[in-house]
């Protein structure tokens, strides 16, 4: 295919320096299969660079093949590459979203996992689409012509991902699963910066380091200050923000205070397939696997608390003889127990199902319960009943909380609890810590997806909780990674995924009376700058291209 030559203009600059950097970039050349080329290439290089394939750098530029695509090409066909880069993306990071076809029997429901699965990563993607449009806009207007425009340029792509990953967490319910920055979640000497603005900033500085590359690269396939060997200015411009995180992380890791409390958790890891949770003929296996685990672990001495995952019971354990027999019995070993429980609540004439966490102290009563705030569509509940029921397993509809519960251990720091998917949520960790939670325990249970790359991908969203509220967390899990984070986003793994075992480690709760951080504060503060600045810059351009129409007209 022959490339298709656009104009290229040389405009004067009064703020810029030689002849040759005056000279004003305006797209160029034009491949029609390249572009798709690009689309696709941004979408896999991105999906790479997440945990399941684990090549964290390539995020800082994975964007760049989609830029190229789009920067001389109409709005509607940047839509298009947008959407095509972000479906790859999704489709490829979220795979193990397939194994919910061996979670539910008959063809149908299996195909309609499947659909879901495409369903969701389309709508993902969509929040492609507003950055490749920006960009493809932004490139043929105002060119790349100097570090002025191009710094705009750069400031503008970035404002927009950064709102378009915000939007994604809240409409609709909400569902923000793997945000740029969250490819990062191994490098906490990066990431410590999250403290300040969440994991947007972090997806921040990834994409200002992109589209500085773009624009250098740019520069450099048309010759703009050739003779000039040295890298453009953009481009250090672009590392700026790298070099302040890293140097922000090494000061944070040396500047860490002396703890002043710990608490010894044991995290119990039954590993029980999901399959076998719906079996009514399991159930007492599962109790006895909880039994066993749990006598071994409370042999430890000085053990605080014992957690069982999510949903760790077969049935409801407050109206249960089995079960309530079993926690009775561990309760007994003279340690508090948090249970992960379906609960049922009965009224004159209806009845409220939850999914629930439960304390049960050393006599065997229920000192204080959490129930869930943020349900999962088609697995805790089905919107559009009357249309969408018939293509769920799901029974019944479960309620949501309303509050995050702070729950005290005798003369130790109080937490929260965060279930299932709550701990990707950024809003339920900064409204518990608010509320005095000291430390947070993530009970979950990734049976659901596992063998696959979904405990590791959860596992990183949590990490940044931790650092954004400089709380540590202890994760329980049924299958996944059990293990605790520190405030510092510091991993320590005792057992592997599809293991069954318990593990014992210590937290060290935030320090009572510290200053709690800018994001527990101030939360999606520089989010919500950002959607302000996209804001500005979507009006700015559709402003600038009404007035270039009216000209030419």
């Amino acid at each position: 295919m022959v490339g298709v030559m656009k104009n290229e203009e040389v405009k004067t600059d009064s703020n810029q320096g030689s002849p040759l950097s005056r000279k004003s970039i305006r797209p160029t050349f034009q491949f029609p299969g390249l572009s798709i080329l690009g689309s696709l290439l941004s979408g896999i290089l991105l999906a790479l660079s997440f945990p399941g394939f684990g090549n964290s750098s390539l995020a800082f530029i994975g964007l760049v093949p989609l830029m190229f695509a789009v920067q001389s090409v109409s709005c509607r066909k940047a839509a298009l590459l947008g959407l095509l880069a972000g479906f790859v993306f999704f489709m490829l990071s979220m795979g193990w979203l397939h194994n919910l076809t061996g979670t539910v029997a008959g063809v149908a429901l299996k195909a309609s996992a499947l659909l879901g699965y495409a369903v969701l990563a389309l709508y993902c993607a969509l929040y492609f689409i507003p950055v490749a449009i920006t960009v493809s806009i932004c490139v043929k207007r105002w060119g790349v012509r100097g570090i002025r425009t191009n710094v705009r340029l750069m400031f503008s792509v970035t404002m927009v991902w950064v709102a378009a990953e915000y939007l994604r967490s809240f409409l609709f319910t909400g569902f923000p699963w793997n945000a740029l920055g969250v490819s990062q979640y191994a490098s906490p000497v990066l990431i410590q910066i999250a403290e300040w603005g969440g994991v947007y900033i972090v997806s921040a500085g990834i994409v200002w380091m992109n589209t500085a590359l773009f624009v250098t690269l740019l520069q450099y396939i048309h010759g703009v200050r050739a003779r000039q060997y040295r890298p453009h200015g953009e481009l250090m411009i672009g590392l700026l923000p790298i070099a302040l995180s890293v140097a922000y992380g090494l000061h944070t890791f040396f500047d860490q205070p002396v703890p002043s409390e710990s608490i010894q958790v044991a995290l119990v890891q039954p590993n029980i397939p999901q399959t076998e949770k719906w079996d009514r003929e399991k159930d007492q296996q599962i109790r006895n696997t909880l039994e066993v685990l749990t006598e071994t672990a409370a042999r430890i001495d000085r053990l605080d608390l014992i957690i069982w995952p999510e949903t760790a019971l077969p049935d409801f354990v407050r109206i249960s003889e089995p079960s309530q027999d079993l926690v009775w019995r561990m309760s007994q070993l003279g340690c508090p127990l948090l249970v992960g429980s379906m609960d049922l609540e009965y009224s004159e004439s209806t009845r409220t199902y939850y999914n629930s966490s439960i304390l049960f102290g050393t006599n065997g009563a229920a000192v204080v319960k959490y129930d869930k705030q943020h349900l999962v569509p088609f697995g805790e509940y089905v919107p559009f009943p009357m249309l969408m029921k018939k293509f769920t397993p799901i029974a019944v509809d479960f309620a949501r909380g309303t509050e995050s519960t702070l729950i005290s251990l005798q003369d130790k720091a109080p937490f929260s609890v965060l279930i299932c998917f709550e701990d990707i949520v950024a809003p339920l960790s900064v409204k518990a810590v608010r509320n005095g939670a000291r430390w947070l325990v993530n009970q979950t249970n990734d049976a659901w997806f596992d063998p696959g790359s979904q405990s590791e991908q959860h596992l990183a969203h949590a990490v940044f909780r931790c650092i954004e509220n400089r709380v540590p967390m202890a994760r329980c899990c049924n299958t996944g990674i059990t293990c605790t984070i520190d405030a510092f986003g510091t991993v320590t793994r005792n057992l592997e995924p599809r293991a069954s075992g318990f593990a014992v480690n210590e937290i060290h709760p935030r320090p009572d009376g510290l200053q709690k951080t800018f994001y527990t504060r101030h939360s999606d503060a520089f989010a919500k700058f950002a959607l302000l600045a996209s804001a500005t810059v979507v009006f700015a351009l559709r402003s600038k291209g009404r007035t270039q129409r009216e000209e030419d007209a």
